[in-house]
């Protein structure tokens, strides 16, 4: 799956980067072939006005047509990379061509010159194009009589032709470019995709081996109260009810999971007095401590208010004590205190025990996650701490792990209420 959306994301990319290169270049071709076209009619106009202009037909400002490099004609200014010459059709159907034309008498003689100038001549049009004569036209009636300026068009093909051979190069230059850094982005893009993805692999599997063994445990006391009719099955019944409560107790921790990490679940968020919060969890849970042999100290700051919802910062609080109550030893102590810092309210619930390994710090707030063996014998399925993580981040806190001085440190930072 990864690699097919790797490679959708190329191709995607490869394709914005075509059609937007293959458009660059037709407008640039299209604006250069344009502009060399204007251009030419521009000379085309001048060579019709200078032949105007002075006494007698081709007493012209530049003669035998335009020489390489610039002169300037009645305030315009003639590229030399076209030749340009002019003749006279007159009413009689005789053609004066220009005396010299040199650029064409290297392959036409006189009498194919001339036939070029009627063909032009009897056109209806008064501009166009001789293709296979390489020549451009432009003509001025003048009285029975009708003058043809001509340019010389192979040079804008040489430049055409020079522009789409650079343009493809430069092309495909760019898209082997595109092609690379495609490859990069794609790897950097899908990697939060991937990361989910592994994610949810691992998520089912877990899911399905917690569940496995209730449902083992489930069956195997009803093939035993299915073969011993004759017997009391209370036994195996408490059983199957005990076991059944785990699954209830998991199936509830994966819709609070689901629900806390849902985008577009939108909670109701409203002031809280948070140091109230937290005295009634301590207070819940004054039994359960007393019963596990530890001792629970707590220093509560008073009138701590935040924005969230107060039902999940209770479930955030028994998540936390739950869990410091699960992993300290008999005898050992647990302490809450809640402060400010800041703009923000800090919790801390530490206990003393088993210190969490370096190495599993990182990703004791991911789903299932019980690294150490040691930390697995307390029961419950490793969804808590994922869940207390969830609800932080809903209150736009933050909650990290720390082990120093003997101690398992949990600490939540929440923005207070704005005064």
């Amino acid at each position: 799956m990864i690699q097919k959306l790797r490679r959708k994301f190329v191709a995607v990319v490869m394709g914005v980067a075509a059609f937007l290169l293959l458009a660059v270049f037709v407008i640039l071709l299209v604006t250069t072939q344009t502009g060399m076209e204007r251009q030419g009619m521009d000379m085309l106009g001048s060579a019709l006005d200078s032949a105007l202009r002075k006494d007698g037909f081709f007493k012209q400002a530049v003669p035998d047509g335009l020489l390489p490099g610039e002169a300037e004609n009645n305030g315009r200014k003639w590229n030399g990379r076209f030749n340009v010459f002019t003749a006279l059709v007159d009413g009689g159907g005789n053609v004066i061509v220009q005396a010299k034309v040199s650029f064409l008498q290297e392959e036409l003689d006189s009498e194919a010159i001339e036939e070029l100038v009627r063909t032009a001549a009897a056109s209806s049009s008064y501009s166009g194009v001789l293709p296979a004569s390489h020549l451009r036209y432009l003509k001025r009636d003048v009285g029975n009589s009708m003058i043809v300026a001509f340019a010389d068009t192979s040079g804008e093909a040489s430049a055409m032709a020079e522009l789409v051979k650079n343009s493809l190069i430069v092309g495909l230059a760019t898209l082997l470019v595109f092609f690379g850094a495609s490859l990069l982005l794609a790897r950097w893009a899908v990697r939060p995709v991937e990361k989910a993805w592994q994610q949810q692999k691992q998520f089912v599997g877990d899911a399905s081996h917690e569940l496995k063994t209730p449902l083992t445990v489930i069956l195997s006391n009803a093939d035993m109260i299915l073969s011993h009719p004759e017997e009391q099955p209370r036994r195996w019944a408490e059983n199957i009810k005990a076991e059944s409560v785990r699954m209830k107790h998991l199936t509830e921790e994966l819709l609070s999971l689901t629900r806390s990490e849902d985008a577009q679940r939108k909670p109701v968020l409203q002031r809280v007095d948070f140091s109230y919060l937290v005295t009634d969890s301590i207070l819940l849970f004054d039994a359960s401590v007393f019963e596990s042999g530890t001792a629970l100290s707590y220093d509560v700051e008073e009138e701590i208010h935040v924005v969230g919802d107060a039902p999940a910062l209770s479930q955030l609080l028994e998540i936390l004590l739950d869990n410091a109550v699960k992993y300290s030893p008999e005898g050992g102590t647990i302490a809450l205190r809640l402060e400010t810092a800041g703009r923000n309210a800090k919790l801390s619930v530490s206990n003393t025990g088993q210190p969490i390994p370096e190495q599993d710090l990182p990703h004791i707030f991911e789903r299932f996650y019980r690294g150490d063996p040691s930390r697995q014998s307390t029961g419950g399925h490793g969804l808590g701490l994922a869940i207390a993580r969830s609800i932080v981040e809903v209150h736009k806190g933050k909650i990290w792990a720390e082990c120093r001085n003997g101690l398992v440190i949990f600490t939540v930072s929440l923005p207070c209420e704005k005064k």
